[in-house]
């Protein structure tokens, strides 16, 4: 591996994706790391799937998930898309993308399963998609998320 490569901090002005970069890699099949706060004042993190939408972000969650209760009471949230290839490939350089920015619920009935469906068609192939996977999805109701980005930090270690 390259000096190069070993000697790069995570987000630099040099290595700084465009606007069509970010787009570009937050519309690739990916998982995120939804961060929330909780009232005890530590971070609530998980992976969730999400949708990169017209310039927001929208999240279909079930209706339990803590996220939501943190939103209600904080909408400030963090979102990071990722990627490491160097755990298979040490030539290849990180990529990331951090959203910071104010989420918002969305619970009336056509707005959540508009949401809903969009998610469900990024991840999930036709073929599972029907009956039985909405009884799973919504045995507990859901609630959409929108975020709205307030800024970013968004880098290709390998740029630059």
């Amino acid at each position: 591996m390259s000096d190069t490569l070993l000697n790069r901090t995570t987000a630099t002005r040099d290595n700084a994706l465009s606007t069509d970069e970010r787009d570009a890699f937050l519309t690739e099949l990916r998982i995120g790391r939804l961060a929330t706060m909780r009232e005890d004042g530590w971070p609530h993190v998980t992976p969730i799937w999400y949708v990169w939408d017209d310039g927001r972000f929208v999240l279909s969650l079930g209706k339990s998930r803590r996220h939501l209760h943190n939103i209600a009471r904080d909408p400030h949230v963090t979102l990071c898309v990722d990627e490491d290839p160097r755990t298979t490939d040490l030539t290849k350089s990180p990529r990331a993308v951090v959203c910071y920015g104010l989420g918002r619920l969305v619970e009336d009935d056509s707005g959540v399963r508009e949401i809903t469906a969009k998610v469900e068609e990024r991840y999930l192939p036709a073929e599972v998609r029907g009956p039985e996977l909405d009884e799973l999805l919504w045995f507990e109701g859901r609630v959409g998320v929108e975020i709205t980005p307030q800024r970013w930090l968004a880098w290709d270690q390998g740029k630059g």
